[in-house]
């Protein structure tokens, strides 16, 4: 049994009239608990996982209301621990007096840490373990340590991040630092102009440096999955809005904006704890189909992953233009 099978199936209230899903997974039991509430809730800023939950037929938000109140809240954890701890005091805040928050979460994914953080902000709480997880529980009481709750929040938030001068947040992909392949990948490009896309943007580092650097640049495409990202690159690229694009897409799955003259690209190879080696791929093929021909594509990936096959199929020429520090920084043409 899955972390999120625990979680929706233990419902320790199932008469609960007010509820909320932080993190919120399809999952046909969770279309019951949508169902049997009076009032159900389901916040999720992933799109491949809005994506399902909308083919289930759920209806969902990206950010909730700072006036809505709850009797129980459901948190499935981010890989993030301080994005995690931030919907857990964001959780607590939400509870009416009495009110409940749930978690379930996998041995492996920090489950332990978890509770033991979850009985430092709430006091006393209930607790139990199956199928290598763990499910526990709180009541909002006087108990709640107000003053965590407060420095969770504060540390979950966008913040400017002083290393390279950009706004991030905890649960975005290297999110408190400059990636070293970001980095490598940046060296490597020529001045760019015209019209291109930063494919998989994050919190929009790439693009930032890019539009700093490069003013023949006409118009700048950003395409993210996670909607708290695309929000931090949009912050970071305010003063070039007149010539930049946000799209918020599955770049795996749906279509991307078409005929780029070239594409950046430090695509993700894993879905929440897992490597998925393929999900970069699939963005990797669907980028190439979005350049026009004569287009350019700048990939950086770990030396090790297997994507110039795949740059292959799509495209007339592929090299490589240097190996560094475990990354590898590759050029194709259409």
């Amino acid at each position: 049994m899955s972390a999120i099978e625990l979680l929706y199936r233990n419902i320790p209230d199932p008469s609960a009239k007010n509820v909320l899903v932080l993190n919120a997974q399809a999952h046909p039991l969770l279309n019951e608990i949508c169902r049997q509430a009076a009032s159900c809730q389901l916040q999720q800023s992933f799109k491949p996982s809005c994506i399902a939950l909308s083919n289930s037929g759920l209806a969902w938000a990206h950010s909730l209301a700072t006036d809505q109140w709850f009797d129980l809240i459901l948190i499935h954890p981010a890989k993030n621990r301080q994005q995690t701890l931030f919907w857990m005091a964001d959780a607590m805040n939400r509870l009416v007096p009495g009110g409940k928050i749930v978690i379930a979460c996998a041995n492996n994914h920090g489950a332990k840490g978890y509770e033991t953080a979850l009985n430092k902000l709430a006091g006393n709480i209930a607790s139990s373990s199956k199928s290598k997880c763990r499910i526990f529980s709180a009541v909002k009481s006087a108990a709640l340590n107000s003053e965590l709750a407060a420095q969770w929040l504060r540390n979950g938030e966008a913040q400017r991040i002083a290393s390279h001068g950009v706004i991030s947040r905890p649960g975005l992909f290297s999110w408190d630092r400059a990636d070293p392949g970001s980095q490598l990948l940046l060296s490597q490009l020529p001045e760019l102009s015209g019209t291109g896309m930063d494919l998989c943007c994050g919190y929009g580092l790439l693009s930032e440096k890019i539009l700093c650097s490069s003013e023949q640049v006409k118009r700048m495409h950003l395409v993210e999955a996670e909607q708290l990202a695309l929000d931090c690159a949009a912050e970071n690229c305010a003063q070039w809005s007149a010539r930049v694009t946000l799209h918020w897409l599955d770049a795996a799955a749906e279509s991307l904006p078409g005929n780029m003259e070239w594409i950046v690209c430090n695509p993700p190879f894993h879905t929440g704890q897992d490597r998925d080696i393929e999900l970069g791929q699939k963005i990797i093929l669907n980028g190439c189909r979005a350049l026009k021909p004569g287009g350019e594509i700048y990939l950086v990936a770990n030396r090790k992953l297997p994507y110039e096959s795949v740059l292959q199929t799509g495209l007339k020429s592929v090299q490589t233009l240097i190996e560094a520090e475990g990354f590898k920084v590759i050029r194709g043409v259409r």
